[in-house]
Formats: structure tokens, sequence, C-alpha cells
């Protein structure tokens, strides 16, 4: 049996409430609040999971990360977290790198992916990783943003484009330097919300076969992820 439509003083109850929480309705919520309240109850609850309670990142590289991915993803009705990045000390100058990387995150994939898998040879002794490496870094400058932070700022990003190089690459370099996966693993899910679940998985099957492949050494609870047998689609 199909669920029920809502009455009109559940309806007013549940945007009424919404409201009241978040100070603003996205369209989505009423159309929930109509016809599939479960949904709505479920979302808010993963919503508040994945974005308001602190995870890894800290307030502050959470709301960094998602300026990067709203940026990415042409999500300019996400103002809510425009005013959390302002909130927590983020500012106009910061946002300028923010738009830089994207924009160089945008174009990786007919660059510097396009000369590390084609042309590098015509080119000693030109490194293709080492110059997107070095593009990232001079982007960053001395602008008080963390390299490491502009690092999972761009595996948000590249997750959000679906850009498989730049994902590899950049686990790859958060790896080398130390990083830490737990906020990698926060970094590759905020996409989740603006550019859907397969990016997700994209994303997390590229981190798999780079544990798989001995090109990273990953913690234990990772390790054992990446052991685990039965991964994948359905076989049918």
């Amino acid at each position: 049996m199909s669920a029920k439509i809502s009455s009109p003083d559940e309806v007013r109850k549940r945007l009424s409430d919404h409201f009241a929480q978040r100070g603003f309705i996205l369209p989505q919520q009423g159309m929930m609040a109509v016809a599939m309240p479960d949904f709505q109850d479920g979302y808010t609850k993963l919503y508040a999971a994945l974005t308001q309670q602190e995870n890894h990142l800290t307030a502050y590289e959470r709301e960094f990360v998602w300026m990067g991915i709203l940026s990415a993803a042409g999500e300019s009705i996400g103002t809510h977290h425009v005013k959390l990045f302002r909130d927590n000390g983020g500012t106009s100058a910061q946002m300028e790198i923010v738009t830089a990387l994207v924009a160089l995150a945008m174009g990786t994939s007919r660059s510097f992916e396009f000369m590390h898998r084609h042309w590098q040879q015509h080119f000693p002794p030109m490194d293709a990783v080492a110059t997107y490496r070095n593009a990232v870094s001079r982007l960053v400058g001395d602008s008080g943003v963390p390299l490491e932070l502009a690092k999972y700022m761009m595996l948000g990003v590249h997750t959000t484009f679906g850009h498989r190089w730049g994902v590899e690459q950049t686990l790859l370099a958060l790896y080398e330097t130390g990083g830490d996966e737990g906020k990698m693993a926060e970094s590759i899910s905020l996409p989740f919300l603006a550019a859907g679940i397969n990016r997700l998985i994209d994303a997390s099957e590229i981190w798999l076969e780079l544990i798989r492949s001995g090109r990273v050494t990953p913690s234990e609870p990772f390790r054992i992820w990446a052991e685990t047998s039965k991964l994948g689609a359905l076989k049918i």
C-alpha cells in the first residue's frame, strides 16, 4: 500500500516545525511533507548526521569544503552554507582561494590528466602529477588557508565533478602527507547531497582500489573495509 497524502494540518505542522528548526524551507521539504513524510523524516536525520553534527572536519573546515562542493555543483541555493562559512570565520579572501581551486579542478581532466595519460613522455622531464600538485600549492600560497584543508576541499570537488583521476591523485597526496582518513571520508561524503549517491560510490571505489593495490597504506579499520569480499553491484 502506498503512503498516504498528509492532511492539511499535518503539512502545516511539518513545514512550521522545519522552519522553526532551520529558519528556511527549501522546495523539496514541502513536497516530502505532503506526499512522503517518512522520506522527510529520514532526510532530516541524514542531513543532520552529514552536515550539522561534528564528525571529523571542524565546523570551519566543513563549511570551507562545502563552499567548493556547492560551487562545483552550481548550487547557488545553498546560501545557508554561505552564512555558516562566514559565521565560522570564512572570509572573502578565502573564498577567492576556493573559487580558484574549483576552476583548477574543473579543467583537471582536460589538462593535467590528459598530459599524465598521453603526452608527458613527449615533454621530459615534465611530471603532470607534480605539476598539478604544484598548481594547487601556488593557488593556496600564503593565503593562510592550510594546504591540507585545500586538499580535502579538492577531494570533495573532484568527487562532485566525477573526476576519477582527481580523486585518485588527491587521495594519494593526502596519504603521502599523513592526511586524516576520517576527514577524507567526510570530504567525499558531503557531495552526496549536492551531486548524488553515485559520486560517493565512485569515489569510494577509487579509494578501495588504491588500498587493494598497495598504493596507499591505510589504518586498520580502512584495511578491513578493503578486505571485505563481495563489494560492488549486485551480480545478475
